[in-house]
């Protein structure tokens, strides 16, 4: 019987050639599509999902608020907070405090390497992390000036040697110059799906070194991430509320001096990476909205794929009405039709499925290329995925198996037989199923308008600050070419490149989120409000190369000392309690921190710049003049010269520090990468795009072609009565536009509500015009008849003779 089934699959897909490769092909690339976009959700959903305590770890975030009103949610605490939970609260078995250090040079010896991923923590970060050590003591990274570092950092400066017992030279802005730590441990470089990747991890008790013990009970240093690790079955609601219930006793009337309340709640480390709703986070993650809405893209273009396969089936079902026919007379029952049905769905489905997994493995990562998604190869394994196929392949079997099957067996013999079979197809193409076809292609390029002018909308947005024209070159390896000031050198080298207006120096480049952040600003004679202020050391030409708008005083007075003025923002200047810009030039910026509190004046107000993009609220700032080597240099190039200026800039570069790298890219389009998850959603939306249109496409010439094929006896005969080709072109078409119309009243409504309701999550926004559905409206139209438009003008040109004759 088995045997049977096989030979009548393969006889049905041979006889059919065409209708084979339309329903495999279509299956094949949607399930390609599908299976692409369910590896990026998983893996982005997988961060920190495999940690051996990941249930019980948990991160402590901050929100402020000054006066009842939201300051801002942090991901930022302090050192007194992990401490304090575990000493006061139960549930509370171990805490971590990691520390970002920032940029460093790190080397030995000769060789040295610049290195982003650097942070101070103690041993239950390894524990907690699960870092893989693979030589050394974890334990000693209690000890002052201990450091570990991964298995890429060790093997980039001491090659095939131990790096065990070694001293690492570390120089960071942050120690103000280069600090030796002890090598204690190497560990595995961390896999990509981890919120947090350390290259180099100095011992957390090296900030005793610089700031002394005393640090451990700063609540108001707010700048480390506490994590967790919490007893089993845990209500996390009641645990926020002891967290709470211990700050408020420890520093509540510290808070309440300031008119500053805190409330601090525990988010689940397996949610930080698919969380934005924090300030302060070490490395942009991806909305976990966004995800669903891919999820909700590939659910439509997987049920696209189905109802295609169903339409098919269903518009052969008369040309196998009396093979049926037969084999009920013959013996068959119902039963093994409908398993011969599905067994022949289960094929089809396995075929597709083979095919999809084919086409992953062989252009998977030229397809992440190409849509920027960032997915490591080993997403693609056949092992990784088989849960998946295996899912798609059970799923379409049955949704695209089951309903046809149905309607295959329920034919009469004796009417199959007699060719009286009065089964209206055209029901199955007034049902919603062709339809929804339309109605998704319809969704889909709606959402690509929405995407794209949404994203053209926030990059047009007015930044307050130029970007274009300027190039960012990183400062040379101090290791390298010796200790000292590069700004003067660097601003003179590069300023005398024909070509070039002028040099600016930063610590943090607009696009950049700028973690140098305190709420101890207050002005002079007044008090702390709880509010957080964003610090930014900048060099000379700053404000000159982004033409920031000064709106009261003056800028830096270079020839003072550093650190001995403040301008700040509109925003600061708001916070700060001066009704006007002009008010608060000559006050002192009082800054409350570590020891006595400080004062500088304020010289000037500048412009509510955006440091970062459009969908972030405006912090207030303060910038302080620097004259030493900061981070990064940003060149300000003459228009239209960009091309021949580059090349004499490095050449100028390499000329005055030859053993360092020059490091360069473009500030526009650095700042643009903010954009990446909305780029994402273009690029995804319209791979959908595609593909629904590629399946409604096939789906419409597949089951068109055989309605019209089952009507040319009725055309042959409305020909021979009188009718013409008019006639009968519009008896034809006028179904077609009333299904379209269907189409629209319900494609229109379900677009607005989904697209207005992902609008909704941006500071600012588009309106959705009228023709946001109207032009998708006319594309459908014309991908709709320019896919019947041939069978149309095939069936209305017929000879009657030729039909009839065989009647």
């Amino acid at each position: 019987m088995f045997k049977n089934y096989i030979k009548i699959l393969f006889r049905q897909l041979f006889k059919n050639k065409a209708y084979s490769i339309i329903n495999i092909g279509g299956l094949a690339i949607g399930i390609t599509a599908v299976l692409l976009i369910l590896i990026y959700v998983k893996f982005e959903k997988s961060y920190d999902g495999d940690l051996t305590h990941s249930e019980h770890l948990y991160r402590v975030n901050l929100t402020s608020l000054s006066e009842g009103n939201l300051v801002e949610n942090s991901s930022r605490t302090s050192p007194a907070m992990g401490s304090l939970f575990k000493e006061e609260i139960p549930a509370v078995s171990e805490f971590s405090r990691v520390v970002i250090l920032g940029e460093v040079i790190a080397g030995h010896e000769e060789e040295f390497v610049r290195e982003e991923n650097i942070f101070l923590a103690d041993a239950a970060y390894v524990d907690f992390f699960d870092l893989k050590v693979l030589s050394g003591d974890p334990n000693l990274i209690q000890e002052p000036l201990k450091a570990m570092i991964s298995d890429e950092v060790s093997g980039k400066i001491f090659g095939k040697t131990d790096p065990i017992g070694k001293m690492l030279e570390i120089n960071s802005t942050n120690f103000d110059g280069t600090v030796e730590f002890e090598i204690i441990g190497l560990y595995e470089s961390p896999q990509e799906n981890r919120h947090l990747k350390p290259e180099i991890l100095i011992s957390y008790a090296s900030l005793y070194h610089f700031v002394g013990k005393e640090i451990d009970q700063s609540f108001d240093w707010l700048n480390l991430y506490t994590f967790l690790k919490l007893e089993s079955h845990q209500d996390i609601s009641e645990l926020d509320a002891q967290l709470n219930a211990s700050l408020l006793i420890h520093h509540g009337e510290k808070l309440k001096s300031a008119q500053t309340e805190w409330q601090v709640n525990l988010q689940p480390v397996t949610e930080i990476h698919t969380g934005t709703t924090t300030m302060g986070e070490y490395e942009k993650g991806i909305d976990g909205k966004k995800l669903q809405y891919f999820i909700w893209i590939a659910a439509f273009v997987l049920l696209m794929v189905f109802l295609n396969s169903i339409n098919i089936a269903n518009a052969k079902a008369m040309n196998r009405s009396k093979e049926i026919g037969v084999r009920k007379v013959s013996g068959s029952s119902k039963k093994q039709l409908f398993f011969q049905f599905m067994m022949e769905s289960l094929a089809i489905n396995l075929i597709a499925v083979m095919l999809a997994t084919l086409i992953i493995i062989l252009i998977g990562n030229q397809l992440v290329s190409l849509l920027n998604l960032n997915l490591p190869e080993s997403t693609f394994s056949l092992a990784a995925n088989y849960p998946t196929l295996l899912f798609l392949w059970i799923i379409g079997t049955l949704v695209s198996g089951i309903y046809p099957a149905l309607v295959l067996t329920s034919f009469s013999p004796a009417q199959a037989l007699k060719g009286t079979l009065k089964f209206k197809l055209k029901t199955a193409f007034a049902r919603p199923l062709l339809i929804s076809q339309l109605v998704f292609c319809l969704i889909i390029l709606s959402g690509i308008m929405t995407v794209y002018f949404q994203l053209n909308h926030m990059r047009q947005q007015e930044l307050g600050i130029a970007l274009v024209d300027k190039i960012v070159v990183r400062s040379p390896m101090l290791f390298v070419d010796g200790s000292g000031n590069y700004q003067e050198q660097i601003q003179q080298h590069f300023g005398q490149v024909p070509g070039v207006k002028n040099v600016a120096v930063t610590n943090e480049i607009p696009g950049n989120e700028v973690y140098w952040r305190s709420d101890q600003f207050y002005k002079e004679g007044g008090s702390k409000n709880g509010i957080m202020y964003t610090m930014l050391n900048v060099g000379d030409k700053y404000f000159d190369v982004f033409e920031i708008g000064l709106k009261a005083g003056r800028y830096f007075n270079t020839a003072l000392e550093d650190g001995s003025e403040a301008i700040i923002n509109e925003k600061a200047r708001e916070s700060l309690g001066f009704l006007t810009n002009n008010d608060a030039i000559g006050y002192k910026l009082m800054y409350g921190g570590f020891g006595e509190p400080q004062g500088v004046e304020i010289v000037g107000v500048v412009d509510n710049y955006r440091q970062q993009g459009v969908n972030i609220a405006v912090n207030p700032m303060v910038l302080n003049y620097s004259s030493g080597d900061l981070n990064y240099y940003i060149v300000d190039v003459e228009k239209g010269l960009m091309a021949q200026t580059l090349p004499k800039l490095e050449a100028s570069f390499q000329t005055n520090f030859p053993t360092s790298p020059f490091e360069y890219y473009f500030l526009d389009e650095h700042f643009d990468k903010q954009y990446k998850s909305e780029q994402q959603f273009v690029q995804l939306f319209s791979l959908a795009a595609l593909v629904a249109i590629f399946i409604a496409v096939m789906g419409i010439i597949g089951v068109t072609t055989q309605l019209i094929i089952q009507r040319n006896k009725e055309v042959s005969i409305r020909k021979i009565l009188g009718a013409s080709y008019k006639e009968v072109f519009y008896l034809i078409s006028k179904e077609y536009l009333t299904w379209l119309g269907v189409c629209f009243v319900v494609g229109i409504p379900l677009s607005y509500l989904l697209f207005s309701g992902w609008l909704d999550n941006f500071l600012t926004r588009i309106t959705l015009e009228w023709w946001f559905y109207i032009l998708p409206s006319l594309a459908v139209t014309v991908i709709f008849i320019s896919a019947t438009l041939f069978q149309t003008i095939k069936v209305s040109l017929v000879n009657p003779a030729e039909t009839l004759k065989s009647e």
